[in-house]
């Protein structure tokens, strides 16, 4: 009976789009967009609680601030954890994570011809591009104006015949011959619309613009997807599974991004570089990518010149895939197996004892006092991996402020709903840039001043 009930659902779904592809006119379903792949697609990130983003909440407290990276950063890592223990369900391979809208990064980009700005939620746990369009039957409120790609020249659905149609999970519209997409989240949510290329374009940092064509996004028409009035849509930058050009594989496998201070709300040196010439830069260590996330070979935690009594072996993939080190750019804080965890919280309470007294909090290890003026000295936290890489966390990247008189380390034992796997999240990530060079299964770790980079984004 629900697979019925289902099966009639997206019946009727597909009937609406129908209903719009038809309304398009002649040139909408043959334009194409021009050939042209720059080596570097330079986007401004702006943080959630940033100055330059439209949910700054100047009135917000320290303590509302931290409850929605907690609040958000908590949801998101069970989100994950479904999808990992879901890995043969293609809905939960879609993994729009709804929740990295609390604490996540948003980019402007425009698209089409005359090029049209998009609001995009950042997400590098989802593998596919896409936002909203006219005609929009069923959607969410956003800042920027409806994509319309009736104006646009460079617009193109997809037709079945296409392999990004086959190698995707869309389905065909025998009528109209195009490819239709539906993504069903794990919370119920979903979007629906047309798989189509259109051309988007960058700013330079010579005040130009440079035009890349995409290949493939979601131009969606009818979405239930939660979302707060501003964003337009996502952009994954997960590798993905299978044959379907993700974002990422259309722009040459490469990316990276400088996190400099996400607590510093005037902070605006945050970027993502997609393509050949994101900046891999640093140490490289060992990458890997399963269902869709960016695996870190982890072997060891060291205090200062202390190395903790950690087994690498902790942190290691087992036979069947579980456990191991994720790494993400929508969680702001990092999660660690108990193994790992413990030695950590040990070390930091006997550095902490007679210096701040405890507060005692259920998720976090937290002390009473200012991040800012009683950790000076307080020495580098660095995670260790193979290869000789490592991430420095001093005392901003390792602790943050709970409220006005109470700080907390920004590093948490894994929750029960988690399959063992850690989780490296943005706070550890801050001051470095991070490049991923996908083909060659390497990461690369730089610690630098983010706006040292600001020329050439």
């Amino acid at each position: 009976m629900a697979t019925t009930m289902i099966a009639a659902h997206f019946f009727f779904l597909l009937i609406c789009i129908v209903t719009i592809i038809s309304s398009y006119p002649a040139n909408v379903a043959s334009s194409m967009t021009t050939p042209f792949k720059p080596r570097k697609m330079a986007i401004k990130l702006i943080h959630h609680d940033s100055i330059h983003s439209p949910y700054y909440n100047p009135s917000a407290t320290i303590s509302e601030r931290a409850e929605l990276a907690i609040n958000s950063s908590l949801t998101r890592i069970r989100y994950l954890s479904k999808i990992i223990s879901n890995p043969n369900d293609d809905d939960a391979r879609s993994h729009l994570v709804p929740a990295i809208r609390g604490t996540g990064f948003l980019a402007s980009i425009s698209f089409g011809t005359p090029p049209v700005p998009q609001l995009l939620l950042i997400d590098s746990a989802s593998d596919l591009l896409w936002f909203q369009c006219l005609p929009c039957t069923t959607c969410f409120k956003q800042s920027p104006s409806l994509f319309d790609p009736t104006k646009s020249s460079t617009y193109s659905n997809i037709r079945c015949s296409s392999p990004a149609c086959s190698n995707s999970t869309a389905k065909c519209d025998p009528k109209s011959e195009y490819c239709i997409y539906k993504r069903t989240y794990l919370d119920g949510t979903f979007t629906v619309g047309n798989l189509a290329s259109e051309q988007a374009t960058f700013e330079t940092s010579d005040e130009g613009t440079v035009k890349v064509p995409i290949e493939v996004f979601g131009c969606s028409h009818i979405n239930r997807v939660p979302a707060d009035g501003q964003e337009s849509g996502i952009l994954g930058l997960s590798y993905g599974n299978g044959d379907l050009p993700t974002p990422v594989k259309q722009l040459g496998s490469k990316f990276s991004y400088c996190i400099g201070n996400i607590d510093d709300p005037q902070y605006q040196y945050n970027h993502l570089i997609l393509g050949d010439g994101a900046i891999i830069e640093g140490d490289p260590t060992t990458l890997q990518t399963d269902k869709g996330f960016y695996f870190v070979d982890l072997q060891g935690i060291s205090i200062g010149e202390k190395k903790l009594p950690i087994d690498p072996r902790v942190f290691q993939r087992g036979a069947s895939g579980e456990g191991g080190v994720m790494i993400d750019s929508g969680t702001t804080f990092t999660f660690l197996k108990e193994e790992g965890y413990v030695p950590l919280q040990n070390e930091v309470e006997s550095l902490m004892a007679g210096i701040l007294n405890r507060v005692s909090h259920p998720s976090f290890l937290c002390y009473a006092g200012n991040v800012e003026i009683d950790l000076t000295g307080f020495p580098v936290v660095t995670l260790q991996f193979s290869g000789n890489a490592q991430l420095g966390l001093d005392t901003n990247s390792m602790f943050f402020q709970l409220s006005a008189g109470v700080l907390c380390m920004a590093i948490l034992p894994i929750i029960p709903e988690m399959n063992g796997e850690s989780m490296i999240g943005v706070m550890a990530q801050q001051s470095y840039n991070v490049g991923y060079d996908i083909r060659q299964g390497k990461i690369f770790f730089q610690r630098i001043d983010c706006s040292v980079l600001e020329s050439i984004v």
